[in-house]
């Protein structure tokens, strides 16, 4: 098989519609063609789905690629982001021995409506897996709640996969004003995609919830340079509501720095609660 080239992954443009130990097809969301990815993110096929897939089961003899198993832990980035920024979580969970798979999907291009259907065809082509759980952050949730509320008949991998844990870090749960202010505006909202409408107050107060025999913990975490920031908007009369009243499936945890996903504690609180459904 001819060798193709590297690329970057897929971040902004592509999403990924099958996976198998670190190997990937993605669809282009616009020309929707699309490519096999190896474990290097380097090229080996591109055309149909169905091309992908056979030039995926001939690499498998080649390459030798083990036979993945047991228990999957899907990650889902939020508004903006790409897979890559699980990175601290991936290292955490390689010890759990689950097949750990941070998919990318185009949040500046879709809405969450469309991402729900694209991680359904992403999990109904999974294979060998017969549990599945579920990490997101930000609006990576928005995705998840709209899949699991999709018709049944989309859900096949539900046939084969029980639902393990959820864990929702930082999650959309309150609509977010700038964005209502950008959904109005036609002619700037644009570049922002179709998924700033999922922020604003009407979506967010219809957005459906996860089914009730689903284990969910809600991780909120702040930085205290974010708390001083709304202390000042409160100051100026701005109201602002914060993180730290929150219900008995969610924890709040505060940070002196950086990003939530790279908080020791959030990590391994959201490995705990992954592994056993408890914190």
């Amino acid at each position: 098989m001819k060798f193709d080239f590297f690329t970057y992954g897929g971040a902004v443009f592509w999403e990924d519609v099958f996976f198998y130990q670190k190997w990937r097809i993605q669809r282009n969301c616009f020309t929707k063609k699309y490519r096999l990815l190896d474990s290097w993110d380097i090229r080996r096929a591109s055309g149909n789905f169905e091309t992908c897939q056979k030039a995926f089961i001939k690499y498998i003899e080649s390459y030798e690629i083990t036979k993945q198993q047991g228990k999957l832990i899907v990650l889902l980035h939020g508004y903006g982001d790409g897979k890559n920024i699980f990175k601290p979580l991936w290292r955490k969970l390689a010890f759990t021995n689950s097949v750990i798979a941070a998919i990318n999907y185009p949040s500046l291009f879709h809405s969450a409506l469309a991402s729900a259907h694209q991680l359904l065809f992403f999990l109904n082509h999974m294979e060998d897996i017969d549990e599945v759980s579920f990490v997101t952050k930000g609006a990576g949730n928005l995705v998840l709640h709209h899949a699991f509320n999709l018709p049944y008949e989309l859900q096949k991998f539900q046939e084969r996969m029980r639902i393990g844990n959820i864990v929702e870090i930082n999650p959309v749960i309150k609509p977010k004003l700038l964005c209502e202010l950008l959904s109005r505006l036609k002619f700037i909202r644009a570049p922002f995609g179709p998924m700033i409408k999922d922020f604003t107050e009407e979506s967010i107060k219809n957005l459906p919830s996860l089914p009730s025999q689903f284990k969910v913990l809600k991780i909120f975490s702040d930085s205290k340079i974010y708390l001083l920031y709304l202390r000042f908007l409160r100051k100026c009369f701005i109201p602002i509501e914060d993180n730290t009243n929150i219900d008995k499936a969610s924890v709040y945890i505060q940070r002196n720095s950086g990003t939530a996903l790279e908080n020791e504690e959030v990590l391994n609180v959201t490995v705990k609660f992954l592994q056993n459904g408890k914190i």
